[in-house]
C-alpha cells in the first residue's frame, strides 16, 4: 500500500481552504456571463482552482460545461484539459471505467494534432489511470506507446515525465533493472531540455526507489541532488516533498533525529499553506518515527492527528493507512482491544476492498494475530496467522507467476523461432529426398564434400530443436510446479475452513475433500521432479496417496498392501482419475468397511497387458449391505468412481465377496 499511497501524495491536489472566495467569486461572475468567449474565459480559469482545491462532486458541472464549449469553439487543447480534470475527479472517486473513459477522450483529440507534447500529456494521464487502479502492464505499454511517439518526433518537455511515471509502473511489478533506467532516463532528458522541476522529480523518484531497496546511502543522495535542483528554482513543494523524502529513508535508515528534523520542515509548510492531504502523510510520518524510538504514546499523539484529518478529507486509503500506524502503536502498549478495533474495522470494510491490497491485509492478519495471542485468544490467533501465512504465500505466488509469464512470453518467442527452424529443416530433408538416387553419385563423383556439408546443415538445425525441445520440457516442469503450488494453498484454504467449525461430519467432508485434492497434488509433484512429463510411475505415486489417507485415520490396525510392478507407468491424462478412484475407494473403506480399532486389510492391484490396464481394489471388511444395488446407488463415493471409469474408457464392476471389490479395466 506505500507504493499506491506515495503515488497519491506525489500526484494528488492540495485543498486549500483559503481560495474558496476565489472560487464562489468565479462561479457568480459565470452565472452572468453572456457569451461563450467570455463563459470559456471564466471556466478556464475556475476549472484550474476547482481541479486543485474542490471535491469532484462539487466540479465536475464545471469541467463538463467546459468541455462542450471548448468542442463547440474548436478549442482542442481546452477540450481534452477539460476531460483529464473529469478524469481526475473520478480518481478521486476510485471509478476506474469513467476515469478512463475520459482519459481515452482526451486522447482521441490529442492523437490527431501534430504537437507531440500534447499526445504525450494525454497518454501520461491515461498511464497514470492504469497506475492508480495497479494495471501497472497497461500504464507501461501506455508510457512505452508514449516514448516511441516522441523518439520518432522528439519535441516537448513531458517525456521527462513520461519516464518517471514508467519508472513508477516498473518499481510497482518489482522489475528494479528497468525502474531504474526509467528514472536515470527521465532526469537526462530533464536535464537535457533545462526543466529542473521535471529532473527534481525523477531524482525524487530515484530517492524512493533506494529507500524501497533498503540502500540509504543512495537514497540520501539522490534525494539531496533533488533537494538542489527544487531550491535552484524555488518550488516549495517539491521542497518540502525532498524534505518529506528524507524523513522517510532517515526513518528506516534508523537515523530518527534527522528523520523528525526533515519530516517537522515538512509540516511547518504544509500547515502553513493549508495543504491538507500532505499534512496528514508527515504525520503518519511522524507517528511512525516515534513508535520506532520505542516513545509509543508520542506515536499515538501523532497516529490520531493523522487519522483525523484522514477523516476530514474523507480520503479512504490515508483513513486505512493512518488506523494501521495507531494500531501498532496500540499493539507495542499492549491496549490489544484498542487495536483489535481498527484493525478489525479495516479487514472487514468490504465497501473499499480494492484499497486493501495483499501486502496490507498480510500485515493485518500478522497483527491480529499478535493481538489475540497477547489476548490469550490463541485459537484466533492461529486462525488469523493461518491467514497471515496464506496471503504471504499468495504475494510470493503472484511473483512467482509473475516470472513465469516471463518465461512464457519468452517461450512464445522461441516457439516461433522453432517453427521458423523445422520449416527450414522440412525444406533440406525435401532437398535430400529429390536428390536421393544423386547422392551415390556425387560420392563416387567426388561429391563427399557437398554431402558432408548438406549434412552439417541438418546436424545444426536437428541439434538446434532438440535445444527447443528442452526449453519446453523446462517450461512444462515450470507450469506442473505452479499447479502443484495452487493445490497446496487449495489445501491450506480447506485445513483454515476446518479450523473454523467444530462439527465433525463438515470437518470429515473436508478432509476427504483434501485427499482428492492431495490425490491430483501428487501427479504435479511427481511430474515436476520427473525427467519423463508425459507418464509416472505408478507404483510411487499410489504409495504417496496411500501414506495421506492412513495418516488422516484413527485406527491404525488396518494394513494396505500394494501389489504394482515396479516398472509399471501411465500416461499423465490417466494417472489423475486413477489416483482418484483410490482415493475414494480407500477413504469409504476406512470410513466403513471395519468397526472402531477392528484388524484389516486393503489390497490393491494393478497390472498391465499390452494397452490394456487392470486394477483390483478389495478390502476384507463386512462388505456391502444385502439392500446394496449398483445400478440405483446415488451415494457420492460411487458416482464418483462411476464418472471417473467412464473418463477412463473402462468397465467397472462391482461385488461383495469377503469384503468389497471393485474391478476396473481400461
Amino acid at each position: 500500500m506505500k507504493l499506491k499511497l506515495l503515488y497519491i501524495f506525489i500526484f494528488s491536489f492540495s485543498i486549500l481552504t483559503s481560495q474558496n472566495l476565489k472560487i464562489d467569486s468565479l462561479k457568480a461572475v459565470l452565472k452572468v456571463s453572456t457569451t461563450n468567449v467570455e463563459k470559456i474565459k471564466i471556466l478556464e480559469e475556475l476549472n484550474t482552482y476547482l481541479i486543485n482545491y474542490a471535491s469532484p462532486d462539487n466540479s465536475i458541472e464545471y469541467f463538463k460545461q467546459m468541455a462542450t464549449l471548448s468542442n463547440i469553439m474548436k478549442k482542442s487543447k481546452l477540450e481534452s484539459r477539460a476531460y483529464k480534470y473529469i478524469s481526475e475527479c473520478y480518481i478521486k472517486k476510485e471509478d476506474l471505467i469513467n476515469a478512463e473513459k475520459f482519459a481515452l477522450k482526451a486522447i482521441k483529440i490529442s492523437k490527431n494534432s501534430k504537437d507531440v507534447n500534447f499526445q504525450l500529456v494525454d497518454l501520461n494521464h491515461l498511464g497514470r489511470v492504469n497506475n492508480h487502479f495497479e494495471k501497472y502492464d497497461k500504464a507501461i505499454e501506455t508510457y512505452l506507446k508514449g516514448i516511441e511517439i516522441y523518439l520518432k518526433n522528439p519535441a516537448g518537455n513531458a517525456i521527462a515525465t513520461v519516464y518517471s511515471n514508467l519508472g513508477i509502473s516498473y518499481e510497482n511489478i518489482g522489475d528494479t533493472e528497468n525502474m531504474i533506467k526509467a528514472y536515470l532516463k527521465g532526469a537526462e532528458y530533464a536535464d537535457r531540455l533545462k526543466n529542473y522541476l521535471a529532473k527534481s522529480h525523477s531524482l525524487y523518484c530515484i530517492g524512493n526507489a533506494y529507500t524501497e531497496l533498503e540502500q540509504f546511502q543512495k537514497a540520501e543522495n539522490y534525494y539531496l541532488m533533488a533537494l538542489k535542483d527544487s531550491l535552484l528554482i524555488n518550488n516549495p513543494l517539491y521542497i518540502n516533498i525532498h524534505h518529506h523524502g528524507l524523513g522517510i529513508t532517515y526513518s528506516r535508515w534508523g537515523n530518527y533525529k534527522k528523520a523528525i528534523i526533515h519530516n517537522n520542515i515538512a509540516l511547518k509548510h504544509y500547515k502553513s499553506v493549508g495543504n491538507k492531504l500532505y499534512e496528514f502523510d508527515v504525520l503518519n510520518n511522524i507517528s511512525v518515527v516515534y513508535n520506532r524510538m520505542q516513545n509509543h504514546n508520542k506515536s499515538i499523539e501523532y497516529a490520531k492527528k493523522a487519522l483525523n484529518i484522514a477523516k476530514e478529507l474523507n480520503h479512504k486509503l490515508a483513513i486505512i493507512g493512518a488506523k494501521q500506524t495507531l494500531a501498532s502503536a496500540f499493539i507495542d502498549l499492549r491496549q490489544f482491544d484498542s487495536a483489535e478495533t481498527l484493525l478489525l474495522e479495516i479487514s472487514k470494510d468490504t465497501i473499499h476492498k480494492n484499497l486493501v491490497d495483499l501486502e496490507t491485509k498480510s500485515a493485518i492478519y500478522q497483527n491480529l494475530a499478535i493481538v489475540n495471542e497477547g489476548k490469550f485468544n490463541f485459537r484466533k490467533s492461529l486462525s488469523f496467522f493461518k491467514k497471515f501465512k496464506n496471503t504471504n504465500d499468495l504475494i510470493l505466488l503472484e511473483k512467482r507467476n509473475s516470472k513465469v509469464t516471463e518465461i512464457e512470453t519468452k517461450y512464445q518467442t522461441e516457439q516461433k523461432e522453432k517453427e521458423n527452424i523445422q520449416l527450414k529443416a522440412e525444406k533440406i530433408e525435401q532437398t535430400l529426398q529429390i536428390e536421393k538416387e544423386k547422392t551415390q553419385k556425387w560420392l563416387l563423383s567426388g561429391g563427399l564434400g557437398t554431402s558432408i556439408i548438406t549434412l552439417f546443415i541438418f546436424s545444426y538445425y536437428y541439434k538446434k530443436n532438440k535445444k527447443q525441445q528442452s526449453l519446453i520440457e523446462n517450461l512444462q516442469k515450470e507450469l506442473h510446479h505452479r499447479v502443484k503450488n495452487n493445490l497446496g494453498i487449495i489445501d491450506t484454504f480447506i485445513e483454515v475452513a476446518k479450523e473454523e467449525f467444530s462439527d465433525k461430519p463438515f470437518e470429515h467432508k473436508l478432509t476427504e475433500l483434501q485427499h482428492r485434492v492431495s490425490s491430483i497434488n501428487q501427479v504435479h509433484k511427481q511430474l515436476y521432479s520427473n525427467k519423463k512429463l508425459a507418464t509416472l510411475n505408478v507404483k510411487k505415486y499410489v504409495q504417496e496417496l496411500v501414506k495421506n489417507i492412513e495418516n488422516s485415520f484413527a485406527n491404525k490396525n488396518i494394513k494396505v498392501v500394494q501389489h504394482i510392478p515396479d516398472d509399471l507407468t501411465i500416461s499423465t491424462n490417466k494417472s489423475f482419475p486413477l489416483g482418484l478412484i483410490i482415493n475414494e475407494f480407500l477413504t469409504n473403506a476406512f470410513k466403513y468397511a471395519f468397526e472402531d480399532s477392528e484388524k484389516g486389510s486393503i489390497e490393491i492391484t494393478i497390472t498391465s497387458n499390452k494397452n490394456k490396464y487392470f486394477l483390483t481394489l478389495q478390502d476384507s471388511g463386512k462388505g456391502l449391505p444385502t439392500t446394496f444395488n449398483l445400478d440405483k446407488s446415488t451415494t457420492f463415493g460411487i458416482r464418483i468412481i462411476k464418472l471417473l471409469s467412464e473418463q477412463l474408457n473402462g468397465t467397472f464392476d462391482l461385488n461383495s465377496n469377503n469384503g468389497v471389490q471393485l474391478t476396473i479395466k481400461f
